[in-house]
């Protein structure tokens, strides 16, 4: 008589598992999904059976990576001690007869032979404690003939499921171990990565997914970009581990970061592989895995197989394109390429993103290092430098480095840097302005400290001892002045005080230099940062440009910069990570006294942002628009293509350098006119009139029916709607017809161009359509997304299909005629108080097209010209028109907006309301 069992009848499902164990002959499961805390109840049963001759076969399965590793271990413990036991894994290896796709292993099935009967139960329960001791399960328990055809049936489909499956081994074990760890899916995360002393954290979990699914769909190769101290070089070993090459080749062009590299990587892969440096001095050939400098390994090519690696990896990798590292990448043929940058700006006339196919499945920033943990915060204090006059600069540098050596400016640092440090040996980072510099600073301050200096003279030797006495607990080097080689890539953990000796001209270097403090280290709880802030600092805003950028949302003016100096950035809600940013009284009055004295946008300013950053690239020709991209603070290349120059707006980036008479290619006027009309659209708020561009110049097509299906090639969504919009849009701008404008200049000129718009915009919406919460939007890209005419730009109210559209600035311009001054304010984080046009009852949209609207859209700015530029809408969200007033002496209706999502605190601040409380 069959037996029906739960975990709740008088016996249990578990009982009677039991109680078969201890008497059958043999056993054989067929069980989907098995876990460590349920096995564990029945352990002891299984090896007692075991112990007394029985024999046993199991099937499992790694079906939706639910089976742990421990529990595979016992079994393959089990079958290596007792001949009687057998185990298989089911590594999607069951085919579908019909179709050979890989079928799901779901089968709960467990059969016992005594003599000459049998018992089978079937039903629901898997080994897992839940399933063995509280779910509600179902399982038959039928007790039939050894001979009986419903035993012989089942003997054929387990015998036909043996056979499919693989028998248990280390390697398969392993196999699995890597599957399950970086798994996009599984259903628990009750699983430990037992043979790595390092585990993946959450960021380098996410960047390992992604880089799981660029290669599933072909991709070959890969840049990820994450801010200094976030654990690139894990990540890549992490990576390495999940990819598994049997040969592996990791190459950088500093012997320091070569060694610590390799450290990272023994601590992940442990002794499953061995080790060997390729350096001037080292040529461990025949290690299986390789880490060498990219110059000993180019004098070296011939001595390798092209596809020798299974695996390369490229670290600070925006070197990627200078000659020694085209030669490496260019000769071998590995079946991944991995990219590492913090900074991704091109060292050559090559962009490093076309090295890596521009992909980029992954870009971390400072802001999500630290808030994900993944660095230590940073306390910043600006303190006014009395002693030093920043405003010397060309031939008068020499009156700056001097005025730093006094004795009384020594003693005023001296004063600042025992009133900050931190307990125990100082461990100090010095950035000083030139070789010259770093050498003076290292002597006047050894009457202090144990001192030293590196520059980019120092030899490989000279900075490991350099690094490793710095971080020594006890003696050693104290305060480290440095220039031109700390700015990427040197892992010196323990230092707990970065110093800026120098002026900040530079708000990307401010970023990099900072990100050598921010390296986590045993008690380090922080790094303190101090920046001595000169007289006559006219470009002190830098400092405030870099910090900002830490920010999600701002849309940066000069109010915002000099509203953030005053309270100490506390807008950035860095705070709750530990983070402090202090100006003393006199370092804020100098930096927000050169913010009233500066136009940041005038044609002095932006050109020597511009050559900062193109001196920081270190490149003897233009910077390209995609050395604009991917960095935590860099020059913002859309302001240069706005900003206005001899009474009109440069539209393109080619007018600008044209405007500060850089060297660039000539072209005609109707050749910058299609630069400037696809400029027009930056930052892309839709992919496809570049797409198209990009494949009417690479492939010569002009049939857009024939680049519909290439453009749809290259997106996971793919709307119909606004790919003909943007067709009808191109045509009717005249430039359908591109061939004859384009030579090799313009061509180089615009694909570059082109990248940068749809890199941009692949960082900025991934593959989404639509209004992104929060994101800045002019009116006609608005227009444009809502596939409209962008021309139409001149209301602040727009209605289509019953959803309306509203442009509002929290701030009128005093010259506008007071009727124009609408009531618009926000009224809380979630509410928001708007005034329609005026003479409601005269002019469209009339009041029944507002009230009867379904969805309000809504666009926000602070003002509408910020020195010559125009300012874009914040997109706040949408909501319902609600509370209609009719306010008279406007005639004008007034109603509140309920929106879906709190305007975040950076927000509210930006918008100067004070409703936190």
């Amino acid at each position: 008589m069959p037996e029906f069992l739960t975990n709740y009848t008088d016996i249990t499902f578990i009982d009677k598992i039991r109680a078969c164990l201890k008497t059958c002959d043999s056993f054989m499961w067929s069980v989907s999904f098995i876990k460590k805390a349920g096995l564990i109840l029945l352990k002891e049963d299984i090896e007692n059976a075991l112990k007394r001759g029985c024999r046993g076969r199991l099937i499992t399965s790694t079906y939706q990576n639910f089976t742990d590793i421990e529990s595979l271990r016992t079994f393959y413990s089990l079958a290596n001690k007792y001949n009687t036991f057998e185990c298989h894994l089911d590594y999607d290896s069951i085919l579908d007869k019909k179709s050979y796709e890989v079928l799901g292993y779901h089968s709960k099935g467990y059969i016992f032979t005594y003599n000459n009967k049998v018992e089978i139960i079937v039903g629901s329960s898997n080994i897992t404690r839940f399933a063995l001791l509280k779910n509600v399960e179902w399982d038959l328990d039928i007790v039939d003939n050894i001979d009986s055809d419903l035993y012989q049936d089942m003997c054929l489909e387990y015998e036909s499921l043996w056979n499919q499956t693989s028998d248990l081994s280390t390697e398969l074990i392993e196999q699995y171990t890597k599957k399950l760890f970086y798994a996009i899916e599984k259903w628990d995360m009750d699983y430990e990565f037992s043979y790595a002393k390092e585990k993946p954290n959450y960021m380098q979990r996410k960047a390992l997914k992604e880089l799981n699914r660029y290669r599933a769909t072909g991709a070959d190769k890969a840049l990820v970009i994450a801010a200094a101290g976030s654990g690139k070089t894990y990540l890549s070993a992490f990576d390495a581990l999940n990819f598994d090459p049997k040969k592996l080749l990791y190459v950088v062009h500093e012997g320091s970061i070569l060694e610590k590299a390799l450290q990272t990587f023994e601590k992940v892969f442990r002794d499953r592989v061995s080790y060997g440096l390729y350096t001037g001095t080292r040529k461990e050939i025949d290690a299986d895995f390789l880490f060498a400098t990219n110059i000993s390994m180019v004098k070296s090519l011939e001595l390798f197989d092209p596809e020798e690696f299974d695996y390369i990896i490229i670290d600070e990798c925006h070197h990627a394109v200078a000659d020694t590292y085209k030669k490496i990448i260019n000769y071998f043929k590995p079946q991944f390429l991995l990219g590492l940058t913090a900074t991704p700006e091109r060292m050559d006339k090559d962009d490093v993103f076309s090295v890596f196919n521009n992909n980029v499945p992954f870009v971390l920033r400072l802001r999500d290092a630290i808030a994900n943990d993944l660095v230590v915060p940073f306390k910043y204090k600006g303190i006014r430098d009395k002693f030093v006059d920043y405003g010397l600069s060309g031939s008068q540098e020499r009156r700056l480095i001097n005025q730093s050596v006094t004795p009384e400016h020594i003693e005023y640092i001296v004063k600042n840097i025992e009133e900050n440090r931190t307990s125990g040996k100082l461990k100090a980072l010095a950035f000083c302005r030139n070789r010259v510099h770093a050498r003076m600073m290292c002597e006047a301050l050894s009457e202090y400290y144990v001192t030293a200096y590196l520059t980019g003279d120092s030899k490989t030797g000279e900075r490991i001892k350099a690094y490793d006495d710095l971080q020594l607990d006890e003696g050693g080097i104290e305060v480290l002045c440095t220039v031109d080689i700390l700015n990427e890539g040197v892992d010196i953990p323990g230092v707990n005080m970065v110093l800026f000796l120098r002026p900040t001209d530079s708000s990307t270097i401010f970023i990099q230099q900072l990100g050598r403090g921010l390296r986590k280290y045993e008690g380090k709880e922080y790094v303190k940062v101090l920046d001595f802030v000169g007289n006559n600092y006219k470009r002190s805003v830098q400092v405030a440009f870099a910090l900002s950028s830490l920010s999600n949302n701002f849309v940066l003016d000069k109010k915002l910069i000099k509203d953030l100096v005053r309270t100490n950035f506390e807008a950035l809600d860095l705070s709750q990570y530990g983070v402090e940013i202090e100006f003393d009284e006199y370092s804020k009055e100098t930096i927000l006294d050169y913010i009233d004295k500066e136009n940041f946008n005038n044609k002095v300013y932006l050109e020597q942002d511009y050559k900062n950053f193109k001196q920081y690239i270190n490149v003897d020709h233009y910077p390209k628009h995609m050395d604009y991209l991917n960095c935590d603070c860099t020059p913002d290349l859309i302001r240069f293509m706005q900003v206005k120059m001899s009474g009109k707006k440069n539209r393109s980036y080619y007018r600008f350098l044209s405007k500060i008479e850089e060297d660039i290619p000539y072209f005609s006027n109707e050749q910058i006119d299609l630069i400037d009309y696809l400029s027009d659209m930056l930052p892309l708020v839709r992919p496809y009139e570049y797409l198209i561009f990009k494949h009417m110049i690479n492939e010569g097509i002009e049939d857009f029916e024939d680049i519909k299906s290439l453009v749809q090639d290259e997106l996971d969504s793919f709307n119909t709607d606004q790919y003909y919009h943007a067709v009808e849009y191109i045509k009717k701008n005249g430039h359908k017809n591109i061939q004859k404008l384009l030579n090799d200049d313009l061509k180089e000129y615009l694909l570059d161009l082109l990248e940068y718009g749809l890199t941009k915009y692949r960082l900025d919406y991934g593959e989404e359509i639509g209004f992104k919460l929060f994101n800045s939007y002019r009116k006609d890209q608005a227009q444009l997304l809502l596939c409209n005419n962008p021309a139409d730009v001149m209301r602040g109210t727009y209605i289509y299909d019953d959803e309306i559209y509203i442009y509002a600035a929290l701030k009128k311009d005093v010259n506008i005629n007071e009727k124009l001054n609408y009531n618009d304010k926000f009224l809380s984080p979630t509410m928001f108080q708007w005034e329609s046009e005026n003479n409601i009852k005269s002019k469209k949209p009339s009041d029944r097209d507002l009230i009867n609207s379904k969805i309000a859209h809504v666009f926000v700015r602070k003002v509408e010209d910020e020195n010559g530029i125009t300012q874009p809408f914040i997109y706040v969200g949408d909501g319902k028109l609600e509370n209609p007033r009719y306010v008279e002496e406007r005639s004008s209706l007034l109603f509140d907006i309920s929106l879906e999502k709190e305007l975040p605190k950076d927000l509210q601040f930006d918008f100067e309301i004070d409703f936190l409380g």
